[in-house]
């Protein structure tokens, strides 16, 4: 496979190819997008959490 022949891959002519995934120069990026799904888990999580606690707090008042 190897014919003798070098290669230097360092040394390229020109600037750099541009990355697909980056936008073109003078353009602003799309604003960002909220996390739709993490918001609902935190908030169900939070009211689950808050229902347990003011629920367990409420039997401790009634049994006392």
């Amino acid at each position: 496979m190897n014919d003798g022949k070098q290669h230097d891959d360092t040394a390229r002519a020109g600037p750099p190819a541009p990355d697909e995934h980056q936008p073109p120069a003078g353009t602003t990026p799309d604003s960002e997008q909220r996390p739709l799904g993490a918001l609902a888990v935190t908030g169900f999580l939070t009211v689950t959490i808050f229902v347990f606690w003011f629920g367990m707090y409420a039997l401790n008042l009634l049994r006392s």
